[in-house]
């Protein structure tokens, strides 16, 4: 259910083609825009829920079922779109164009698009791929005017954002202090909060649980991520040192050292892959200075993106 890195930066490219509402892009096609020849008549399956996949059991000698966890599965997306050409030239290009786009046995990318109240009413997008294209020959088509139906399949269900959000911060440290007055005094006084070390803030505008990808900078022993609400943790098993990072990928279970070797027994026992629900989550950073270190050096950075379905 991830949605790849490239697919982000691709997305960004194509939300800067919708310059208002009811349009869409997919692989450099813009679909929708003012004057042009290209229309949406219908698009379906965005505000459809996705399949389900039910871990239900048999309630053996009894009756009813044992109710498992569900799991949500593909997303197919259909769009209606009306081609139309003032003459035969205009009319051949933009179908074209439509067919070049909309042609199977090809990767990923982004469907982009900005309908109101879809996903939050902003531009999003779902990474798909085409699995059908219908072009119906008939009377319409003699007068340039195709109506062409492309079917969408989306192995990640999620509805996100172009834009990949993070945050970060450094260890921290025990011996700060947490505010304090300086005199002599003026006034009025103002009193502020002190400063906080060692939290990242999510925000999460969606409705569905977000994945975040955490990359931990040594130098620092046994790094732990910890829910601030929940008292979920994540601890990583490892003494990093100085230019040393770990990354955490909270879907698919995997931690990587410098981003190419795998630690498959780094992640402690009794530790939890930690998610993002709708709302705002607050993560704690914490861990062990190595030797005489300050710990300024270590450093936790969180990516996320708000998700909807």
């Amino acid at each position: 259910m991830q949605v790849q890195r490239e697919q982000f930066a691709a997305a960004q490219r194509a939300a800067l083609n919708l310059t208002g509402q009811w349009m869409a892009e997919y692989r450099g096609l813009v679909i929708g825009a003012p004057d042009s020849a290209l229309s949406l008549v219908a698009v379906d399956g965005l505000l459809d829920t996705p399949g389900l996949r039910t871990s239900d059991q048999v309630a053996l000698a009894r009756h009813g079922e044992v109710g498992g966890p569900d799991y949500l599965g593909s997303r197919t997306v259909s769009l209606t779109i009306e081609v139309y050409g003032r003459d035969a030239t205009e009319f051949d290009a933009a179908l074209a164009d439509v067919m070049a786009a909309f042609s199977p046995a090809l990767p990923d990318a982004p469907f982009t698009f900005w309908f109101p109240g879809v996903a939050g009413g902003g531009r999003r997008f779902v990474s798909a791929r085409v699995r059908k294209r219908a072009i119906p020959v008939n009377v319409e088509y003699s007068n340039h005017l195709a109506m062409v139906t492309a079917e969408l399949y989306c192995p990640s269900p999620i509805i996100v954002t172009p834009e990949l959000l993070s945050g970060r911060t450094s260890l921290a440290n025990p011996d700060s202090p947490g505010g304090g007055t300086r005199t002599p005094f003026r006034f009025p006084i103002r009193f502020g909060r002190a400063a906080e070390r060692g939290i990242v803030r999510v925000l999460n505008d969606g409705n569905f649980i977000a994945y975040p990808k955490f990359t931990v900078r040594g130098a620092v022993a046994d790094p732990q991520i910890v829910n601030r609400r929940t008292g979920e943790a994540l601890t990583l098993s490892y003494a990093l040192l100085r230019d040393e990072w770990l990354d955490v990928d909270t879907y698919t279970h995997e931690v990587l050292l410098n981003g190419v070797a795998p630690r498959f027994l780094t992640s402690g026992t009794g530790n939890t892959w930690l998610t993002c629900p709708p709302g705002l989550t607050e993560f704690v950073f914490r861990g062990r200075r190595i030797g005489s270190d300050s710990g300024d050096d270590a450093e936790l950075v969180c990516e996320w993106s708000p998700t909807w379905v």
